[in-house]
């Protein structure tokens, strides 16, 4: 048995998965739509829903991995550089939660990058949803995505290449 990934296509990030049982492999569209709705509950009550575009999406199929049903942020696309994915999810590590700055929304890394790092995230402004991208530079270690928001809560979805997906509320 196998798992079809759903991964957005410039970190590698899982945002779902799906079992496959017998099935080809479909494309992204086939398996969310136009667009996979993500949604969280804000300390208010209000529930906001993030809309990942399907255009954003891959799918990967991959080893069954059970654990990807329950936490799919934690779990990447493995990797390897001039070479499609290859047939395995990668479990990432956590990496400490955004903060809006002067200038968007900054992500920091523990460390310097090893290479450029591609950046990923969706903001909620108000009944919107805003697609920001970035990459941390190589020995940098941080980024500020350029994002105007509101003061206040807003959901955020996090996508760092390499990094465990991150989905929370990030207030103004």
């Amino acid at each position: 048995m196998s798992v079809f990934a759903v991964y957005e296509s410039s970190t590698g990030n899982v945002v779902g998965a799906v079992k496959a049982i017998g099935t080809p492999l479909p494309a992204a569209a086939d398996v969310v739509g136009a667009a996979l709705p993500v949604r969280l509950s804000l300390g208010s009550g209000e529930v906001v829903t993030l809309s990942l575009a399907g255009r954003e999406l891959a799918v990967h199929e991959a080893d069954d991995q059970p654990a990807v049903f329950v936490e799919p942020l934690a779990y990447g696309v493995k990797r390897v550089a001039g070479q499609p994915a290859k047939p395995a999810l990668a479990k990432l590590a956590e990496l400490s939660a955004p903060a809006f700055d002067p200038t968007g929304l900054l992500v920091e890394l523990p460390g310097p990058a090893a290479e450029d790092t591609a950046v990923f995230a969706l903001v909620s402004e108000g009944p919107d949803t805003l697609p920001v991208t970035g990459k941390v530079e190589k020995d940098a270690d941080h980024v500020s995505l350029p994002v105007t928001v509101s003061a206040g809560a807003h959901a955020v979805l996090l996508l760092v290449a390499g990094w465990a997906g991150r989905l929370e509320e990030i207030t103004k």
